[in-house]
């Protein structure tokens, strides 16, 4: 086959090309600091790379949804801390209306002190985080009490995904905590009102004692749901460090090999111009001859 000036012209124009598009697919890798710039580049890393991104995405969420469980049950914790102080001053109340001796102005004002701190559990039972109603159930956006201390929230508890399938009851309702103890607290203030030692000392002080106990279990259970969240949030932080450095691995540039690369196809790029000046010279003066 004989060979042309023409097919030495194009087959010299291919490969400068060829030559320059390496050298800009190096300069890209560098710039970007990524390997990989379209899906010819390589198909394979590309879709590791999509589910590490899914993986790392998936990972944020459950993270997320975990802390504002943790933020919901220490909001919990401290609203029946603060019930807690109140139930103590519930039993010294009962203790000190236990004293046959105390006069009528004195039992009065301990009603009275009983029937305040009623309105004040009402405030506790009607908690908000983040505009959320805390013991309202899953009917979180209306207060767990009315003004006449009925519940009306509901009993069913919700739940936040912290892990694929994994679920965690995180809300505590308001008839699980404060049950009919409002009823129970009146006739509380009645007793000590009318004087009436026995039923104070028999059965008052008992149910107190009775829901500082139920108080404090929940709230032990709070906290080993926060315990438990705080772990995974620790596991879930290890992962995405895991997540991210498979993907550094699948996708950044080699910077080193790149830089030689790159200098290599300069080499040559510079050599192709150098030997087609050369051969184009020779071609145009053979053909003035």
């Amino acid at each position: 086959m004989r060979v042309t000036e023409k097919m030495i012209s194009n087959g010299l124009s291919r490969n400068i090309n060829k030559t320059m598009s390496r050298i800009d697919k190096k300069y890209s890798e560098l710039s970007s600091g990524k390997r990989i710039q379209r899906p010819s580049d390589d198909p394979v890393a590309l879709v590791t790379s999509l589910r590490l991104y899914d993986s790392i995405k998936e990972a944020d969420r459950y993270k997320e949804n975990a802390q504002n469980a943790i933020s919901w049950l220490e909001a919990s914790d401290a609203a029946l801390g603060e019930l807690t102080s109140v139930l103590h001053r519930f039993e010294e109340v009962a203790v000190a209306a236990s004293n046959g001796t105390l006069t009528r102005e004195s039992r009065e004002g301990l009603a009275a002190e009983i029937r305040e701190l009623k309105n004040h559990i009402l405030q506790i039972a009607n908690t908000q985080h983040e505009r959320r109603y805390l013991f309202s159930g899953q009917q979180t956006i209306r207060p767990a009490y009315d003004q006449n201390f009925k519940y009306q929230g509901d009993s069913r508890r919700f739940n936040i995904e912290v892990g694929a399938d994994t679920y965690l009851e995180v809300s505590v309702t308001g008839d699980e905590v404060f049950g009919d103890f409002f009823e129970k607290l009146d006739q509380f203030a009645t007793h000590v009102d009318a004087g009436d030692i026995v039923q104070v000392s028999n059965v008052d002080i008992k149910e107190i004692q009775s829901k500082l106990d139920q108080v404090l279990d929940i709230r032990a259970s709070l906290g080993a749901k926060v315990n438990r969240l705080e772990k995974n949030v620790d596991r879930l932080e290890l992962l995405n460090i895991q997540f991210n450095q498979l993907l550094s691995k699948n996708e950044d540039v080699d910077i080193a090999g790149a830089a030689m690369e790159l200098k290599m196809q300069e080499s040559v790029y510079q050599a192709a111009l150098a030997t087609g000046a050369r051969i184009l010279q020779i071609t145009l003066v053979n053909y003035l001859r």
